[in-house]
């Protein structure tokens, strides 16, 4: 008996919840989706390309995002749920009067939790199983890889770590529904439809106070956003912002409504046009209950939009540089950081470690190739050629000695930092073999010339006044002149991210005279290209260096098949690598912004859409009362979209701006100094968002239209 009452509730109130509904199959589908990754088909093609470990980190990644977003769902469905009850109130009190016991009423409703949660979670696993195919080749597009074999796929982790999170919020809704419905009083159930919301009108000048408040505090957020730059997230400026945007959000709509009335009163022309009066308080009245969860939504939007934003332009900020990074086949990477010169002003623990650096540098004429040839390298063994670039640093000359730091459009910070940095120099022998390497023309310096090369958007200003400059630029006691307006760029070294930037290129002479000043270098690269393909050279590579620098204990604990020092060999980097690690940071980045960002839409757009229907439910005997004293339905349905649109539009427009200054910041701090347009992703955002949440705004404008005109249809 009750499972067949709790069927037929089901039944007769899916169609004006169906949103709620939809919404839960959305989150379990792509709860499970997300979580599956790990057990892509596609990573049985990625063998060869791919190690397994960026799936497995991608995997872990999701999985710890995922508990965060059981919490979002949790509270999207207990917070639902609290709507629905309520609405039901009457029901219940019919129930209690026929004699029902309100135990019995309880086990109803938590049937019908469960009735939801297991035919939401069918549905759901079933949509994720099919969305997780689709995800599948998703990846391999942002590996570059097509898939070789396609295979079906059922992730068991993902299913039970799904039905584990799902079930555990439906039985907390389950418990919370029989506590709420048990508390209930019978006198407050019967008289629930008859109950009128109260009007909470605040002072008119209270509340304009307090709006102008919420706009000087949003305002001195932003402007605390924008001097820290994101630079340092743990800076007090930026937790200082984060505050002050939530206080601020808060005190926005909390004042929202009644600054909106007292302005709409001033113009009664427009106050009293049609049904203006009805439909401003009937937003007024949801805003002033409903203000702490619009100022929830609003923040959740913007972190929505940010994410979606962000997150694909640091897709192409970590990917852009994958071909100029891979036009050789691996680098060693010395580090040597130490001019001779100050040495002995290090930290005593590190003093004699450098000069011993450096004294194996001397012996050796710091020529790398050569010292591991005697260690048993044997490069003609599976390299085609080896190149070794030394970056100089020339001595006590800044690059603010050169260029007004302060004129490049840099942070003040960084124009600072760039000021005080000694200006680097290459030969241009040791250039002009990596451009022969890559097909490259070779530059001419003559015997006092330079040419400057830049890989980093960062140093393109900077590049650009040195290639330009007019007088003299005195290095190791030569004056040289720029040779060309022209800014080079080279790729030095095996790379993910383009670091090198306002290098001059110097004649071999003026590298001597530096070197005999007793300077050593900076950092020195030796690239390699293979004979054979990049898989059987890396493999070589390794065993050669392993072989020639056998790796300690410490060493071998930190998984390096070599020891690494400062010199000869202090890190290693191979094309392969570089191309994994991108496709890995484009997956990770990717599916993180699609899955937070996704979820958190949703979300904001299904409470909102619940809360309007709740509100279009509890208004009915209003709208019947407007149809009575002669409304027609074009009236009613136009005030009724005006209520939608602002209710929608109220939180989207101030997530917006909060969306445009974290953007703005985000791009000038992170993304215009790699070079970097944000453009493309925010129109991306702005579509998904239009899509997404504009569907929602439509549908819950026509379940709210027919709810009511259901209503006015059954008192004719």
């Amino acid at each position: 008996m009750r499972a067949k009452l709790a069927v037929r509730n089901i039944k007769r109130s899916f169609k004006d919840y169906a949103i709620y509904f939809i919404t839960l199959v959305f989150g379990v589908a792509v709860f499970y989706a997300f979580n599956s990754i790990q057990n892509q088909s596609v990573l049985f093609d990625l063998k060869d390309e791919a190690t397994e470990s960026i799936f497995i980190m991608t995997g872990q990644f999701l999985g710890i995002f995922s508990v965060f977003i059981a919490c979002v769902l949790g509270f999207l469905i207990i917070y639902a749920n609290r709507f629905l009850i309520r609405r039901r109130k009457h029901e219940f009190g019919i129930y209690l009067t026929l004699g029902m016991k309100p135990s019995t009423v309880s086990q109803i409703v938590l049937i019908e939790t469960l009735l939801v949660g297991i035919v939401s979670l069918a549905i759901g696993l079933a949509l994720g199983i099919a969305l997780s195919q689709g995800l599948s080749f998703l990846t391999a597009a942002l590996f570059s890889i097509p898939m070789a074999q396609y295979q079906f796929v059922f992730s068991g982790d993902a299913c039970m770590l799904t039905l584990i999170c799902f079930a555990v919020i439906y039985l907390i809704v389950a418990l919370f529904n029989t506590f709420t419905v048990s508390r209930y009083k019978l006198i407050d159930l019967l008289s629930a439809r008859a109950k009128n919301e109260k009007m909470k009108m605040r002072s008119p000048w209270a509340s304009l106070v307090l709006f102008v408040v919420s706009v000087a505090v949003l305002a001195v957020a932003y402007a605390l956003l924008v001097q820290n730059g994101l630079v340092m997230l743990d800076d007090p400026k930026f937790l200082w912002a984060t505050v002050l945007m939530v206080v601020g959000t808060t005190l926005f709509f909390y004042s929202l409504s009644g600054f909106a009335i007292a302005m709409l009163q001033r113009s009664k022309r427009v106050y009293y046009k049609g049904l203006n009066t009805f439909t401003v308080r009937q937003i007024a009245s949801k805003i002033n209950t409903a203000f702490v969860s619009l100022s929830v939504v609003c923040v959740m939007l913007f972190f929505s939009i940010t994410v979606f934003s962000c997150g694909m332009g640091m897709v192409e900020a970590f990917t852009s540089g994958v071909e100029d990074g891979t036009r050789y086949d691996a680098t060693l990477t010395a580090n040597v950081f130490w001019d001779s010169q100050n040495v002995e002003d290090m930290d005593p623990e590190y003093r004699e470690d450098a000069k011993r650096v450096i004294a194996l540098g001397r012996e050796n004429d710091f020529d790398i190739e050569t010292y591991l040839a005697s260690l048993g390298v044997d490069w003609d063994a599976f390299a085609e050629r080896v190149m070794q670039l030394d970056i100089y640093q020339a001595p006590d000359l800044m690059y603010g000695q050169l260029v007004d730091t302060s004129t490049l459009g840099l942070a003040e910070d960084r124009a600072a930092m760039v000021e005080t940095t000694p200006v680097q120099i290459i030969s241009a022998s040791q250039f002009n073999a990596l451009r022969e390497a890559t097909g490259e023309d070779p530059v001419d310096v003559g015997s006092n010339g330079y040419v400057v090369n830049n890989l980093a958007e960062s140093g393109s200003v900077l590049s650009d006044r040195l290639a330009q400059l007019d007088g003299d630029v005195t290095v190791g006691g030569v004056a040289l002149e720029s040779k060309s307006d022209r800014v080079y760029a080279q790729s030095l070294d095996v790379h993910s991210f383009a670091g090198d930037a306002a290098q001059l290129i110097v004649p071999d002479d003026v590298i001597a005279a530096v070197r005999d000043q007793g300077a050593v270098p900076y950092m020195s690269y030796l690239n390699i290209d293979y004979k054979a393909d990049r898989t059987e050279g890396d493999t070589a590579l390794m065993e050669a260096l392993g072989k020639a620098l056998p790796p300690d204990d410490q060493t071998a604990r930190n998984g390096f098949a070599y020891k690494s020092d400062s010199w000869p060999v202090s890190m290693t980097f191979t094309a392969q690598e570089v191309i994994a690690q991108s496709g890995g940071m484009r997956m990770l980045i990717t599916y993180l912004a699609l899955y937070i960002g996704f979820v958190f839409l949703i979300t904001t757009a299904a409470v909102l859409a619940i809360q309007q229907l709740s509100e279009a439910s509890d208004s009915i005997e209003r709208y019947r009362l407007l149809s009575k004293l002669g409304c027609d339905r074009p009236m009613i349905a136009r005030s009724l979209l005006a209520q939608v649109l602002i209710y929608f539009i109220a939180p989207l427009g101030l997530a917006v701006c909060h969306a445009v200054c974290a953007i703005g910041v985000t791009s000038t701090s992170l993304f215009t100094s790699v070079g970097v347009s944000i453009t493309g992703p925010t129109l991306m955002t702005v579509l998904l968002v239009v899509a997404v949440y504009g569907s929602y705004l439509l549908v819950t404008y026509g379940a709210a239209r027919g709810i009511i005109g259901q209503a006015i249809d059954s008192r004719r």
